[in-house]
């Protein structure tokens, strides 16, 4: 099971096969979706619920405390056809990694 120490990790990783990425539904801000590398230069995306309470805690508090800032471009999730904005580590938290 994937853990929050693991999630932020993944989350830092660039150019590597098991990136992770977080994003929030356009129109429903409420609405969080962990990104994952689908292969063949494919995404695939699941609801932030269906993920262990401890990831959606993570993502939570890293928006909270700045950890994570929203893209203000908008990008289809092509899977789901719908625009989410992309949460990116903070400027700080990218110099810390």
């Amino acid at each position: 099971m994937l853990t929050a120490k693991e999630f932020k990790k993944r989350l830092t990783r660039r150019n590597c096969p098991d990136w992770l990425h977080v994003a929030v539904d356009a129109s429903d801000k409420a609405q969080l979706y962990i990104v994952g590398n689908g292969g063949m230069g494919t995404t695939i995306s699941m609801p932030i619920e269906r993920f262990a309470l401890e990831i959606k805690t993570c993502v939570i508090d890293m928006l909270e405390t700045g950890e994570l800032v929203v893209d203000e471009k908008r990008s289809l999730l092509l899977e789901r056809n719908i625009l989410v904005h992309y949460l990116s580590p903070s400027a700080t938290q990218k110099e810390e990694t």
